[in-house]
């Protein structure tokens, strides 16, 4: 039987099977909706679906099934990653419109396949840019087909995907992450008057070429004018301070607009998060103007599992984050939307060298004003640690760690820690939000933490949270709700 310590009680998770990209998260009709890439047949079938959770709060989730599926040819191997777009008043009495763009992915099982070509790069794959709306972020109407393969430039191999869209200066745009024939990593950018007719308008390279693929591209754009292009690179070198996991994500500050951006100078990248559990995250904008990062908690690395012992569901999303600037680097903080505090529970002081207990597997932990090094330890298992000028997280118990490895990367100092414990999912920011880890642990055994520091701090608190979502696993179910059409 599964582990129940291992139970998420604020962190979003697929009822079953396998989850990954968050896609086309959104504020809509006052409520925030975060779709998923969904498959809740894992791990028999491969075929990737829409789920979707609406919030009022950011807090308390309600699972609303799969609201895009595969149901067309051109999406039949699976509705793959994309955004939503708020259309203001443009129903037809005058409400507001969610309107869905993502890739319908194809695979081509005809004798003109090479069957060298493993990941279908070049021979054997279709990728089309499709878009459909609803009006109540639930229900979506018929599906338009907008790029197709042989619109993509020549330059393209089959590998284009996961579209980004917004308005801008009276216009629509689209990025989509692409792979060079000569396998290095680009983003294509489209431009619209109406959002259905597009037109290529240029490719936006590296100066030097920068893995072989860039997947789920995004953008942030600040009041103050700054702008950031954000993707996942696939196929960077481990090295010893950066990019350890098998797929990268992060961000690159931009002099001027992303619309007139054609070159990015790679050495720019800034890592989103440096554990072991994070990719392809995704930004909007809310209602208040503010920007929210969710990425997924999760990866495809081979070398350490995600559920293990037989656990029905696979993989969660982070929670969501703020995005802000830092004034001092020009770069992005990212701190736990401020809504999370409302599941605190009682406070627990922490008294250096001393050993506390936290009454459920749910805690939020702050530290501020660290001086020096030192570390906390968590169920004398799981470990952040300040040491020599690194900072990063130890396993100390390896069967716990399900294959993953210690991290760390430099630091000058260490002013405060946060760190947020969800059953098997743990997530820590360092100095603000300057510096992230996502990753998972798989504990024994238990109802309870314990916390135990040896760090010099000026206040050291910790709190037991409410499991908000613990009953929402247990009965949501998985049905399928969009139009039929499509048998593959």
């Amino acid at each position: 039987m599964p582990n129940k310590a291992w139970e998420l009680g604020f962190h979003l998770r697929s009822p079953r099977g396998w989850l990954n990209d968050p896609n086309g998260s959104c504020q809509f009709n006052g409520e925030y909706y975060v779709y998923y890439q969904y498959n809740d047949a894992w791990p028999k079938i491969d075929q990737k679906a829409w789920g979707l959770f609406v919030s009022r709060d950011l807090v308390h989730w309600r699972y609303e099934g799969m609201p895009i599926e595969p149901s067309i040819p051109e999406d039949r191997h699976g509705v793959y990653s994309g955004c939503t777009v708020v259309e203001r008043g443009a129903g037809d009495d005058g409400a507001d419109l969610l309107r869905a763009f993502y890739t319908g992915n194809v695979v081509c099982l005809d004798a003109g396949h090479n069957p060298k070509d493993v990941g279908r790069v070049y021979t054997g794959r279709e990728a089309h840019e499709i878009t459909c709306t609803s009006t109540d972020g639930i229900h979506f109407g018929t599906k338009t087909v907008l790029l197709r393969t042989q619109d993509y430039p020549d330059e393209c191999s089959l590998h284009v995907r996961d579209p980004k869209v917004w308005r801008q200066d009276d216009s629509w745009y689209m990025l989509l992450g692409a792979r060079h024939l000569r396998n290095h990593g680009m983003c294509l950018l489209y431009r619209s008057d109406d959002g259905l007719s597009w037109e290529f308008a240029h490719r936006i390279d590296s100066a030097y070429p920068f893995g072989y693929m860039w997947e789920c591209p995004n953008i942030v754009q600040l009041d103050d004018g700054s702008e950031y292009l954000a993707f996942s690179p696939q196929g960077l070198p481990r090295m010893r301070d950066r990019w350890h996991n098998l797929c990268q994500a992060g961000y690159i500050p931009l002099p001027g607009r992303i619309v007139d951006t054609t070159v990015v100078d790679e050495r720019d990248f800034v890592e989103w998060d440096h554990g072991h559990d994070f990719y392809a995250p995704q930004t909007f904008v809310d209602d208040q103007g503010r920007w929210i990062l969710i990425g997924w908690l999760g990866g495809f690395d081979p070398h350490w599992a995600c559920a293990p012992d037989g656990l029905a569901w696979c993989h969660c999303l982070t929670v969501p984050r703020l995005l802000r600037k830092d004034p001092a680097s020009g770069h992005l903080l990212q701190t736990p939307v401020p809504e999370l505090v409302a599941l605190r529970g009682k406070k627990v002081t922490l008294v250096r060298g001393a050993t506390a207990g936290i009454s459920t597997r749910h805690a939020d932990i702050v530290l501020e004003d660290i001086a020096g090094d030192g570390s906390i330890t968590i169920d004398e298992s799981l470990q952040v640690f300040f040491e020599r000028q690194r900072l990063g997280i130890r396993y100390l118990v390896p069967q716990q760690a399900a294959g993953r490895d210690d991290r760390s990367i430099p630091l000058d100092s260490l002013r405060d820690l946060r760190i947020l414990v969800d059953g098997s999912a743990v997530e820590v920011y360092a100095n603000d939000g300057a510096q992230v880890f996502s990753s998972r642990w798989f504990p024994a055994e238990g109802t309870s933490l314990t916390i135990r520091t040896d760090l010099n701090v000026r206040v050291a608190q910790a709190w037991p949270m409410e499991d908000v979502l613990g009953n929402l696993y247990a009965t949501a179910q998985a049905p399928s709700i969009s139009q039929p059409g499509w048998n593959a």
